[in-house]
């Protein structure tokens, strides 16, 4: 099971509790609170799209992304309560690429004064790079106008666990039945997939729910690319000349808590919830998280003992033949106390798991 970290705010401080900090621009307004605005006692600081008269405001943040990715921004708008025009103040929200150009954008006009409404703009980030959030002053520029806050563009899984597919990278959480997903034996469809979040308290009670972490890099050949979670009994790949010695082939699938001997793979214990993906082939397969190879959901009875009875009845109605038929590895998976000796004998060698691996062409 890969697992994804909930989303987190690549927007820094998109409330304004730190005024200005991390905001760029011209004429920016970030030091009232709300009770200013709108005539309340609200302690909250808020940002104004129209701060003097006679400069146009402007509001920037660049952040990165790392890699393909389909989100959304979304905040909340008002009109201060005096001296504002409906259907003329407000603001242009804008993302721009590092070349310039708009990838998405929205026009705001709050309809009402003193009254917040949310606001989501979707927004596709077809590559890695530096993007910026643009907030542009819209109406009279009389220093009334419109009122901004709760700022936020959420991506999961420290950018989010991309799965690599024929087309690109893709996020896990995008992956549907039919897709095609890049396996050691090519290009193969997904039959189902099957989703659990697992929150703060679920971990608390049951501590086998909480994932590993593999830091990026720590794999070796830089793998994975990105920070990755799974679950303790998800299968990583290892490819060493210790597993030659030990099992007679170089490459084995070995389960992630196994790993956590070696350096940069542990137990993540800080993490406060977590979603788990399950996708499912035809057959057991080798994928690719973040680049580095890990396996398909196996179906036998340890795994379905793992799934929850509704996802066991969606399975074996939809895929008899998978669920009923004998286990098919698609690499040796040595018994557990096999496992963790291997383990012992890499971080004791400072080898690294896929050190001899090469990826098929």
């Amino acid at each position: 099971m890969a697992a994804m970290p909930p989303p987190t705010n690549i927007i820094q401080n998109g409330t304004f509790d730190l005024q200005g900090m991390f905001w760029t621009g011209v004429d920016i307004e970030t030091t009232f609170f709300e009770s200013s605005y709108f005539g309340t006692n609200n302690t909250n600081r808020v940002a104004e799209i129209d701060g003097n008269a006679g400069q146009t405001t402007q509001m920037r943040q660049s952040f990165n992304i790392a890699g393909p990715l389909q989100t959304e921004l979304t905040f909340i708008a008002a009109l201060r309560s005096q001296n504002t025009t409906i259907g003329q103040d407000g603001f242009t929200v804008d993302i721009v690429n590092s070349s310039g150009t708009v990838i998405a954008s929205l026009t705001v006009l709050p309809p009402v004064r003193g009254v917040y409404e949310t606001y989501t703009l979707p927004v596709n980030f077809t590559t890695a790079g530096t993007y910026t959030l643009r907030f542009t002053e819209l109406g009279p520029d009389n220093s009334f106008g419109a009122i901004v806050d709760n700022i936020s563009i959420l991506v999961c899984f420290a950018g989010q666990t991309l799965i690599d597919t024929p087309t690109g990278a893709t996020p896990a959480r995008a992956i549907k039945p039919g897709d095609l997903v890049t396996t050691e034996h090519g290009p193969m469809p997904v039959r189902w997939v099957g989703r659990r979040h697992v929150t703060a308290d679920e971990m608390a009670s049951n501590a086998k729910l909480r994932p590993v972490k593999i830091t990026a890099g720590a794999l070796g050949q830089g793998l994975p690319r990105a920070d990755l979670w799974v679950s303790r009994q998800h299968r990583m790949l290892v490819s060493s000349p210790i597993c030659q010695r030990m099992f007679g082939q170089t490459d084995i699938l070995v389960s992630a808590l196994k790993l956590t001997a070696l350096p940069g793979i542990h137990i993540d214990a800080e993490i406060a919830q977590i979603d788990y993906i399950h996708l499912l082939f035809d057959q057991h397969e080798v994928l690719f998280a973040e680049g580095a190879p890990s396996e398909s959901l196996l179906l036998h009875s340890e795994a379905l003992n793992a799934l929850s009875p509704e996802a066991v009845e969606e399975i074996r109605l939809l895929f008899p033949e998978v669920t009923e038929g004998p286990r098919h590895d698609v690499r040796l998976i040595p018994k557990g106390h096999q496992q963790t000796r291997l383990a012992d004998r890499m971080a004791h060698n400072a080898r690294l798991p896929l050190e001899t691996f090469r990826r098929p062409a």
